[in-house]
């Protein structure tokens, strides 16, 4: 039986600091888990989700921010992860992955949720005997409730959905973007600034009462069970 949905009154420049705060976990002395996670903004057309992403990871050079990606194209940056130069990947339209050829999309899928998850090693087509490393990476992206909808079986069955963290979300005011144009102003959210823990490691210092309390917020998530909570 599925927990009820949980809803929570959020500012925009909050959820900001979220997504900046889940690209640093890299950081975090752990001996145990490797995972990296991620996590989804599910919000209709016009709900801000691109901006959100960017302002959020703008001002980190080891992000990569995506508009689209196949499989050619992540088997040659695979490198630049095992690296360490690109330690997250964000979309702020990740439905574009799959207008395309349903198999290829189903190929780029299960790429990614090994990236995120057990560590990615190598392609079908590349020789099972040659030497490789895993590649890990942490996967933010938005994405409209139709395409959460007509997805949701397959990532739920395919195990997809579980290594992700899923914000639905709507705006106060739906009109903020019409109301920012008329009075020819941009809309302002603030940004991320760009911190690095000092000794390049982030303490785990969660607490038991703290993560009994994290549990209780996540209960409605298929990712209770993921490092990244």
């Amino acid at each position: 039986m599925r927990h009820a949905r949980r809803y929570y009154a959020m500012r925009a420049s909050t959820l900001i600091e979220v997504l900046s705060a889940a690209h640093l976990t890299r950081y975090v002395d752990s001996n145990v888990f490797q995972q990296r996670g991620g996590i989804f903004l599910i919000a209709p057309p016009g709900c801000l989700k691109s901006t959100i992403i960017k302002n959020s990871l703008q001002c980190y050079p080891d992000c990569l921010r995506l508009s689209d990606l196949n499989v050619k194209v992540l088997s040659d940056m695979k490198g630049s992860f095992i690296e360490g130069k690109y330690t997250t990947m964000a979309f702020g339209e990740f439905e574009k992955l799959y207008q395309r050829n349903p198999n290829t999309a189903a190929n780029l899928e299960g790429q990614l949720k090994a990236m995120v998850e057990e560590g990615f090693s190598k392609n079908s087509f590349e020789d099972a005997r040659t030497i490789t490393f895993e590649s890990r990476v942490l996967l933010i992206g938005g994405i409209t409730p139709g395409c959460y909808t007509r997805l949701y079986t397959r990532w739920s069955e395919g195990g997809f959905s579980r290594r992700f963290l899923w914000c639905s979300y709507v705006m106060d005011n739906p009109n903020v973007i019409a109301d920012a144009i008329d009075k020819w102003k941009s809309l302002n959210f603030g940004k991320s600034t760009k911190e690095y823990p000092n000794s390049g490691i982030i303490p785990y210092s969660v607490n038991k009462t703290e993560s009994s309390d994290i549990r209780g917020m996540l209960g409605s998530q298929p990712a209770v069970d993921s490092p990244l909570c």
